[in-house]
């Protein structure tokens, strides 16, 4: 298995501080335990460092584990150097 890094957009309303920690928490126990979550300009923005045996299923994974919660992906973003040429 390989660690993956990429980032998740999830398209949200400005949320209060109750409201970003009830978001950790369903996020945590849906099994985003490998994710930091920080503010976007269009919502939140999942930091993930997940390991998979493919970066195809490290994101899956981590789209399945987001949804499970009610939350709906916008895109998956990663850095120039995370991509192999």
């Amino acid at each position: 298995m390989s660690d993956y890094r990429f980032a998740v957009i999830i398209p949200t309303d400005r949320l209060s501080h109750d409201q970003i920690l009830d978001a950790a928490d369903a996020l945590g126990a849906a099994g985003c335990t490998d994710a930091l979550i920080r503010g976007h300009s269009e919502g939140m923005e999942l930091l993930f460092e997940r390991s998979a045996n493919s970066l195809q299923e490290a994101i899956a994974s981590a789209i399945a584990n987001i949804e499970s919660c009610g939350y709906r992906v916008l895109r998956v973003q990663m850095e120039r150097e995370a991509i192999s040429i």
